[in-house]
């Protein structure tokens, strides 16, 4: 088996971007310019995602000293804790790398369930590369010929997010509340925050809806805490008010946006929100 292999120096120092290996709505993938320059402001040595999706943020950071990624998705987490592993990332390589897509393989193992953890990583990526939107919550068969990342790219995209990924700290599934409000480790820490949007479309893209509930006990504990966060929201009058405590930055910028005929893109009106 051969693939290229980059290091984490090579792709720091010559600013060559870390793709995510899965797909996820609402990523900040094409966000990442205009977020990075909030986390650049602190010298932080550990850095937290409660909601980590597919991790475009975290694969765009400096590598931190102490890095702890989680999302309530379990699905997705035993994914990258299969890709963090050198050695079940070997054999995940192993299982996708001549995958040939098609719709017959995509309806076989669209809605099977796995116990052992590779299983599931394997169902979740070539799930996640088929699917239309890469949307994990009822999928649909979406894989272009052209336009998807084709499976010679697989290999690389795995190994190469494997090398950051095997350097977190923790990788967990749990209540993003016990993320933010654990005791610190490091000597700064550094939140990067990215909750389902106050009016977000839950019941197409999640499998964990996040409910108004949710949304209040992430704006108390944010108001409580001492680490600095970096928060990111849709812009809506909601969501100003509630946290008009805090410093609000209003940006905006291209994003794709599915639909049942075609992918468009459309300026996307957004919130990035500090407490520093």
């Amino acid at each position: 088996m051969k693939f290229k292999q980059a290091s984490l120096f090579d792709n720091y120092q010559n600013n060559k971007i870390i793709s995510p290996p899965i797909r996820y709505t609402g990523s900040k993938f094409r966000a990442a310019k205009f977020i990075l320059p909030f986390l650049s402001k602190i010298n932080y040595d550990e850095y937290r995602e409660p909601f980590l999706g597919c991790g475009a943020i975290f694969f765009r950071t400096h590598l931190s000293k102490i890095s702890w990624l989680n999302d309530l998705d379990n699905d997705l987490i035993t994914t990258f804790k299969v890709i963090a592993n050198k050695r079940t990332r070997v054999r995940l390589i192993k299982r996708v790398k001549n995958i040939v897509p098609s719709k017959s393989l995509f309806d076989e193992i669209k809605y099977k369930k796995y116990t052992k953890q590779e299983d599931v990583a394997y169902r979740y990526f070539l799930i996640n590369r088929m699917a239309y939107g890469g949307i994990m919550n009822k999928p649909n068969w979406g894989f272009h010929e052209y336009k998807s990342v084709q499976p010679k790219k697989w290999p690389d995209l795995i190994q190469n997010s494997g090398i950051k990924l095997e350097n977190a700290t923790k990788i967990t599934s749990i209540d993003f509340e016990k993320v933010i409000s654990a005791k610190k480790t490091g000597k700064i820490v550094m939140m990067f925050i990215d909750p389902p949007y106050f009016n977000a479309d839950q019941k197409r893209a999640y499998s964990n809806s996040f409910t108004l509930k949710d949304h209040e006990r992430l704006l108390k504990i944010l108001k409580k805490t001492t680490y600095n966060f970096c928060l990111t929201y849709d812009n809506c009058p909601e969501i100003k008010k509630k946290y008009s405590w805090a410093k609000i930055h209003e940006v905006e910028w291209m994003y794709h946006t599915a639909n049942s005929n075609k992918t468009s893109r459309k300026i996307g009106k957004e919130l990035i929100i500090t407490n520093y």
